[in-house]
């Protein structure tokens, strides 16, 4: 089992070596001009990320204090988001390089037919033409592959950043809510109209504190429900660290259930006894 775990473990580091291997090229080596300062910083700054991705989850589970879960959480985890989906926007502009190149190279071509000399009789004059603005010269070789590097890698830069960035306001902002009806043909009159909230995910951790509870604590009072469902994955951490900022959810108005998940576990929750309620 150890060796099983070992080797497993070997292929993990191997992918992620080469993954940011490949976000470190497609990104800083393709797109500048011999070894600089920006091929050096893009490295380190590549290396400083992950360097805060790790301490921020290893620092959760080994109960570092908390104010130093706190300092690593918001770089850390921001890091290892944004590195999923720059890799992924990387990986995707694969398929718009050549296309972009091709079509690079087809202009290039129509360029040079323009200027292209035609041949003069000896002793004859041509008509002089009337002045024109002149057409951009095509670009050599090296310059479109740099050209068309740094575009793609400008673009997925955009992207990752756009999407992380919309994301991270969408949780700061609270949750939304999703009515949904459901239909049971078997139900008593009595109970129609019986409303259950039903929450999960809220995860209270280094980043996600009091302000954030309260927040979801208001939005499933405002819809009035009959009874409230907390199915799983409230907390990041302790009862010790995040117990004032569960606080808030003993002003749910609603009879509420609550049961573990996975994360609850991670934080070393015991049958029955979940952290941070």
């Amino acid at each position: 089992m150890v060796v099983v775990f070992g080797v497993v473990g070997l292929l993990a580091l191997a992918v992620l070596v080469v993954g940011n291997w490949y976000l470190w090229r497609r990104l800083f080596r393709d797109t500048t001009r011999g070894p600089g300062f920006a091929r050096r910083a893009g490295a380190a700054g590549i290396a400083a990320g992950w360097a805060l991705a790790v301490g921020a989850v290893v620092g959760e589970r080994v109960g570092a204090p908390f104010w130093l879960q706190q300092v690593l959480a918001w770089p850390g985890f921001l890091w290892l988001a944004l590195s999923i989906y720059l890799l992924l926007a990387v990986v995707a502009g694969e398929v718009v390089r050549p296309l972009l190149r091709r079509l690079l190279e087809r202009r290039a071509r129509a360029t040079a037919a323009v200027y292209q000399p035609h041949p003069v009789p000896a002793g004859s004059v041509p008509p002089r033409a009337p002045e024109a603005e002149p057409e951009p010269a095509p670009l050599p070789e090296p310059s479109r592959r740099l050209f068309v590097s740094r575009v793609v890698a400008g673009a997925a830069a955009a992207a990752a950043v756009g999407t992380v960035g919309y994301g991270t306001y969408g949780v700061l902002r609270g949750p939304a809510v999703k009515r949904v009806t459901v239909p049971l043909a078997k139900l008593p009159r009595a109970a129609h109209g019986y409303r259950i909230a039903v929450v999960s995910d809220i995860h209270l951790g280094p980043i996600l504190g009091r302000g954030f509870a309260q927040k979801v604590v208001d939005t499933i009072n405002a819809t009035q429900p009959d009874i409230v469902a907390v199915v799983g994955d409230l907390v990041d951490g302790s009862v010790k660290n995040l117990g004032p900022a569960a606080a808030p959810l003993s002003q749910l108005k609603a009879p509420s259930y609550f049961v573990t998940g996975n994360h609850e576990y991670f934080s070393g929750a015991r049958l029955g006894v979940p952290p941070g309620l």
